[in-house]
């Protein structure tokens, strides 16, 4: 097995409480709700895509400083995409903090040149300019006096330190040096190209299509997709879930057509949601997926090497969003979208959402293990983060807590330590795990016949949050059964 953590072992206030929780949870009459579409690039898989080859992030000694390099981003600047950095190309905060698609200006600027690491976006020259008043006459510096101050220190007592931020267009400026125009291709939709793509077919800049492997090692299991480079984690997500709590299903809804092998494709049924299942369309692929040139993944893989199923379904899954009858599907335009509304589409279950600014801890903990049985989720159950921490009640600090904004993470059960209360969550990265009152230890769930181990301190994407620090960095969850 892989890197899964189970693969060692086969792993408030009064008016809220006043009113019953099933009164308050959204149905499938409401899919809105704020951060329930959800938008984010794994930065893993993105960074692999720049250098051009796969990374083994667990033999760096600093995997953090290295994302910091290759994507010419802080790594406290990753996660909220106030701050514009590359996991959210294609996407945009709007004035009342909804992520929304947009155009990425990056798709139109100019291919960039060779340079060095003296290059800085258009600031190649600052160290020349003796003063401010220099500095702010400068082409692009001559609003320098107009940038944010993101910290002052005067505590050198002679000394004035200050870090400001940089306008949209030399953050652009950065970014264009750090992602190739391949790269920004390859990660997010361009809408003046949609209609080209949906007739002819789709590739991206410097990858071919071809087998990844064989469809399952064993069979569909929770920790096997992980996400890639394109803005989907959301099915991502939703996949993980129903692998995880229905673990038949995925197994059950695919199958082989074509008389003879060298004519294999896969049927992947979608339902329609809140439909009980009926069904909505019945989706043809090869099993021939978007690589790189070296031969590498670069959108959703599996965790477990030479195995295909979660690439071969979510490819199933952009030509059912596209409605493209090629197999070459654009998988960019699977980005941003809603987690409880891909589960459905993928067991025609009826949605329920739970915002967890309407209920208190106490109700949160029971909506919780209410679809629960023996620590373990029996109804696919997914959740989702606000679409920045400057949205959430609290205004939270997603980086410090390593939680990422506007992302989709999948829910896997609870448990009962130390007196306290915890939900276990996997990213569908898989790794990044939170640091916020989280769990140090191994807990066990019952998974359909046998009581499997999940150790939390492995770094696999998945940990326990007490439910209180998930109420406060969490927007909501969902199920769709």
């Amino acid at each position: 097995m892989a890197t899964s953590k189970t693969s060692k072992s086969k792993t408030t206030s009064s008016r809220s409480a006043a009113r019953p929780a099933s009164a308050r949870a959204r149905t499938a009459a409401a899919t809105g709700g704020q951060g329930q579409n959800c938008a984010v690039i794994n930065p893993y898989a993105l960074a692999e895509l720049v250098a051009g080859q796969p990374i083994p992030w667990n033999e760096l000694p600093d995997p953090h400083r290295v994302l910091e390099q290759v994507l010419a981003t802080p790594y406290e600047e990753l996660f909220d995409p106030k701050f514009g950095g590359p996991l959210y190309v294609g996407m945009a905060l709007d004035a009342n903090l909804k992520l929304v698609p947009q155009r990425s200006p990056l798709l139109d600027l100019q291919p960039r040149r060779e340079g060095d690491d003296a290059a800085g976006g258009g600031l190649e020259s600052i160290d020349a300019h003796a003063t401010l008043a220099e500095l702010a006459r400068t082409g692009v510096l001559k609003s320098l006096l107009d940038w944010p101050i993101l910290c002052a220190d005067l505590s050198r007592f002679t000394r004035l330190q200050l870090v400001l931020r940089l306008p949209p267009a030399l953050r652009d400026l950065q970014l264009g040096n750090a992602l190739s125009a391949d790269v920004v291709r390859a990660i997010t939709a361009d809408s003046r190209l949609v209609k080209q793509v949906i007739a002819a077919g789709w590739t991206p800049p410097g990858a071919h299509w071809a087998a990844s492997g064989d469809f399952f090692n064993e069979t569909a299991e929770f920790f096997d997709p992980v996400q890639g480079a394109v803005a989907n984690c959301y099915y991502i997500a939703a996949l993980s879930a129903v692998a995880w709590a229905t673990p038949f299903r995925l197994a059950h809804q695919t199958r082989a057509t074509g008389p003879i092998q060298a004519q294999f494709n896969d049927q992947i049924s979608f339902c329609t949601p809140d439909s009980g299942g009926a069904l909505d369309r019945a989706v043809q692929v090869s099993e021939a997926v978007p690589l790189t040139a070296g031969g590498y993944p670069i959108y959703c893989r599996s965790s477990e090497s030479s195995e295909s199923w979660p690439a071969v379904y979510e490819k199933a899954y952009a030509k059912l969003k596209t409605g493209t009858s090629t197999d070459m599907p654009d998988i960019t335009q699977t980005a941003w979208g809603d987690c409880v509304w891909a589960t459905a589409q993928l067991n025609g279950g009826t949605r329920h959402y739970y915002n967890t600014a309407d209920h208190s801890a106490d109700e949160l903990w029971q909506l919780l293990r209410s679809n629960c049985l023996s620590y373990r989720t029996f109804n696919p159950m997914t959740a989702w983060t606000y679409s920045s921490g400057d949205a959430a009640p609290d205004h939270v600090d997603y980086a410090s807590a390593h939680v990422v904004g506007s992302h989709c993470y999948t829910v896997l059960g609870w448990a009962y330590r130390q007196c306290r209360r915890w939900i276990v969550l996997r990213n569908p990265w898989g790794n990044t795990e939170a640091t916020a009152s989280v769990l140090d230890a191994t807990i066990s769930m019952y998974d359909v016949s046998w009581w499997r181990p999940v150790t939390l301190k492995t770094t696999d994407g998945v940990f326990a949050m007490e439910i209180g620090a998930f109420k406060k960095y969490f927007a909501g969850f969902g199920t769709a059964h």
